[in-house]
């Protein structure tokens, strides 16, 4: 019997309305749909997604999990484990930022632990979220 995967499908825009981007990760492949091009994403997978619509912007760190997503996120089926959220255009530049940072420093997301996916979403909420303490945090995570 042949085995199929299953796969989170993340829906992609950019139109003058809505723009849906992913922003860390790797798709396994992209189809064409209704509204746009949709990512399709294998179990287990760590994504970034990232959606403005006009004044609003909001983007995420999830781990897509098809046996036990509890939270869902507008564009992403079927729910995900979320890791980090931000809700507004400041806080979605500073993960953007950090997404960067990390890439600069060479470490993969994905070899975090998990509690360090709570203490960068407190950072991001936090006021003092700084380039500096970005580094900073990198730095603690990686020990």
């Amino acid at each position: 019997m042949k085995e199929t995967s299953r796969f989170t499908a993340i829906q992609l825009r950019d139109d003058d309305r809505l723009r849906c981007s992913i922003i860390y990760g790797q798709p396994s492949r992209i189809i064409p749909g209704m509204l746009g091009k949709i990512a399709m994403v294998e179990d287990g997978r760590l994504m970034g997604y990232h959606i403005v619509n006009g004044n609003r912007e909001r983007a995420f760190l999830f781990r897509t999990d098809l046996s036990g997503g509890a939270q869902k996120i507008s564009g992403v089926v079927p729910a995900v484990s979320l890791l980090v959220m931000t809700r507004s255009r400041f806080r979605s530049a500073r993960l953007l930022a950090a997404l960067h940072e990390f890439a600069e420093a060479g470490v993969p997301l994905e070899s975090m632990p998990e509690h360090c996916f709570a203490l960068l979403n407190t950072l991001l909420e936090g006021r003092g979220c700084s380039e500096n303490e970005i580094r900073k945090f990198i730095l603690r995570c990686q020990s």
